[in-house]
C-alpha cells in the first residue's frame, strides 16, 4: 500500500476504535446491567416461583416488575447504530490479528492505555531489536537500551496521529539516560533509530494485515 492507503486505513481505525461507552442505552441493556431489585413487600413470603413449560417450578431471584416504555421518541432506537455498524468490519479484523498487533492498533488509533497491551508492544519491538545487540554488550548498557523502548514506542504513535508533533532530542535522551552527549551519539542513538524502525515495521505490517483481513472477510461473504 503507498501513503495516501495507509492514511485512509488509519482514518478508518481511529473511527472504528472510539470509545463509545458513554453513550445512551436502550431498556434491556439498561435491564441487563442493573437488574430491579426485588418487590415483595412481605420478606417471610416464600422465593418468587416461576412455572416454565412441562409443570416445572424455579426459584427466581427478583420478582416480576411491570416496567412502561419510556421514550421521547416516536420511533424506537435501532439495535445498533449506524456508525457501529459501518465500523464492525474493522473491529472484526483487527479481532483476528495476532495479540501484539491488535494492541498496537487499539493504543495507536484507539488510544487504549490497557497495561497488556502496552507490555505486548513492547516485548515485540525489543524481541525484534536484540538481533541487533552486540555480544559484549554491559548490562548496565543493555538496561538503558530497554528504557528507550516504550520512549520509541510513544514517538512512533504520536508521529502518526501528530504532523506538529516534535521528536526527542539526542540531548534530551542523554540526560534521561544518564549519559553525556557523545556517549549517546557514540552507543545509544543507533540504538534508538533501531527501537523507532521496529516500531514502524509493526504498525506497517499492522495495518497491511487488518486490511487483508477485511477484505478477506468481504469476499467470504460475496462468494457465500
Amino acid at each position: 500500500m503507498n501513503t495516501q492507503q495507509l492514511e485512509y486505513v488509519r482514518l478508518e481505525l481511529t473511527r472504528a476504535l472510539v470509545d463509545r461507552s458513554g453513550g445512551t442505552k436502550g431498556q434491556l441493556e439498561a435491564f441487563s446491567e442493573h437488574p430491579p431489585a426485588n418487590k415483595i413487600h412481605s420478606p417471610r413470603q416464600p422465593i418468587y416461583k416461576v412455572e416454565l413449560e412441562g409443570e416445572r417450578w424455579v426459584n427466581a431471584d427478583n420478582a416480576a416488575v411491570y416496567v412502561l416504555e419510556t421514550r421521547s421518541r416516536r420511533r424506537p432506537m435501532p439495535p445498533i447504530k449506524d456508525f457501529e455498524f459501518a465500523a464492525a468490519p474493522w473491529r472484526r479484523a483487527i479481532n483476528l490479528l495476532p495479540e501484539h498487533e491488535q494492541a498496537w492498533l487499539r493504543y495507536c488509533y484507539g488510544f487504549d492505555l490497557t497495561f497488556r497491551y502496552q507490555t505486548l508492544i513492547c516485548e515485540s519491538i525489543w524481541n525484534e531489536h536484540q538481533k541487533y545487540l552486540p555480544s559484549g554488550l554491559l548490562r548496565k548498557t543493555k538496561k538503558r537500551i530497554i528504557s528507550l523502548v516504550w520512549l520509541a514506542v510513544q514517538e512512533v504513535a504520536a508521529l502518526h496521529m501528530n504532523d506538529t508533533y516534535k521528536e526527542y532530542a539526542g540531548a534530551l535522551l542523554a540526560t534521561h539516560l544518564g549519559v553525556s552527549r557523545s556517549t549517546w551519539c557514540e552507543i545509544y542513538a543507533l540504538h534508538w533509530q533501531r527501537l523507532k524502525q521496529a516500531a514502524e515495521e509493526l504498525d506497517s505490517h499492522a495495518l497491511h494485515e487488518v486490511i487483508n483481513r477485511k477484505q478477506e472477510h468481504v469476499f467470504e461473504e460475496l462468494t457465500a
